[in-house]
């Protein structure tokens, strides 16, 4: 069977021409398209079969990047908006960070982006509720199409019941502008690379910033719930961007968590990349992350009062204990309302993080053992407590 490779002069050209849209095509938007798509042709050729599909998927995301670029032309105003305040939880993957961010969501006034948001950003919701209707209807579809393809995404990841409308991670948003190449995009494209920090975080996330004016613009929002699993490399630029943001860094141990990621990325890329196609290697994940970790203790953004350091155990036991100080401390009010809903949602057997069943994961299937990632990771340890 014959394999190819993505043809970023052509998707690129092609995606202009179909859509109208060729005028909003910059020379930066260009120069970041080929860089991502150089991503995945150097993860592998695309089988012939597939091909077709990943590149109508390609394009069609390019596509929705350029009607993003004409609503900002079309009406300026969007970019006028302010995002006031916003709540962003850090952690790594599996270390508890949707569940912070489902609880956060919860008071009333705060919003985090769905995946209808993010992936059918134009028209803006709520400017055309045919256009809303029919973004819910195709992001359910896609959500469905990505648990049929692996069913053990709803065991790993509940929050999916929701669908359309499950929560968004922040690097959804700004890989729109080919920052980086989040999965969710491109689960018909098989080449698709794993995810790595954006070469310049702060374009990337004054894109997401932006985004979130794209998102409130008909539906105003009191305070945004962000969350990325990337924010914790990057933290010195997410406070530059959002200098005024409450930061909710999740900590889990990583003998919890480090082999739960690599099952989830088994699930998360290996239906869709293919055998062939599937290269995550446990042993360069723990030097990667490693790497990472001791970036994070050496980076002085680490250390900044306006990022709240959590155990994971502490929030999953008593959220409303850890987010009423930290509330007070940024003159946000804690209402027995939010209180109420939090109770709620932490006794409700709908709100169970195993509701389809436990994700289970081993340490022996990777060929780890706890004692050894703990010494590791030591250092982490020690400095949060964990």
């Amino acid at each position: 069977m014959n394999a190819y490779f993505l043809d970023a002069d052509q998707i690129f050209k092609s995606a202009g021409e179909e859509s109208g849209l060729a005028e909003y095509a910059d020379a930066g938007l260009e120069e970041r398209f080929h860089h991502v798509m150089a991503q995945f042709n150097n993860h592998g050729p695309i089988p012939e079969a597939q091909y077709r599909d990943a590149v109508d998927q390609v394009r069609s995301v390019l596509i929705k990047r350029l009607q993003v670029a004409r609503d900002w032309a079309e009406h300026p105003e969007i970019l006028d908006e302010e995002i006031v305040q916003p709540l962003i939880v850090i952690g790594s993957a599996r270390a508890g960070t949707t569940f912070t961010q489902m609880i956060l969501e919860l008071d009333e006034g705060n919003r985090t982006p769905r995946y209808r948001d993010v992936q059918h950003p134009s028209p803006p919701r709520g400017l055309d509720p045919a256009a809303d209707a029919a973004a819910l209807a195709e992001q359910d579809e896609y959500v469905d199409y990505m648990v049929a393809k692996s069913p053990r995404m709803m065991q790993a990841h509940p929050y999916l019941d929701q669908r359309g409308e499950s929560e968004a991670e922040d690097e959804y948003s700004y890989s729109l502008d080919f920052q980086i190449a989040y999965p969710l995009w491109y689960l018909k494209t098989p080449s698709l690379p794993q995810t790595i920090p954006a070469r310049d975080p702060i374009a990337a996330l004054t894109f997401f910033k932006n985004m979130l004016k794209q998102y409130q613009w008909k539906m105003p929002t009191r305070r945004w719930v962000g969350k990325g699993v990337i924010h914790q490399y990057i933290a010195g630029s997410l406070l530059e961007v959002f200098p005024d943001s409450v930061g909710f860094w999740i900590h889990r141990p990583p003998e919890e968590y480090i082999t739960s990621l690599l099952e989830l990325l088994e699930q998360q890329y290996k239906p869709f990349n293919g055998e062939a196609l599937y290269k995550v290697k446990p042993d360069e994940m723990v030097v990667q992350l490693k790497a990472g970790i001791d970036h994070i203790l050496a980076s002085p953004s680490t250390d900044d009062p306006r990022l709240h350091h959590i155990r994971f155990r502490d929030f999953v036991s008593d959220p409303a204990k850890v987010i009423a100080p930290i509330y007070e401390e940024h003159g946000i009010p804690f209402t027995n309302a939010f209180a109420e809903k939090i109770r709620h949602a932490t006794t409700d057997p709908s709100y169970k993080a195993d509701r389809y069943g436990k994700f289970e994961y081993a340490m022996a299937k990777f060929g780890f053992d706890a004692n050894e990632l703990r010494k590791t990771f030591a250092a982490y340890c020690e400095r949060f407590d964990i």
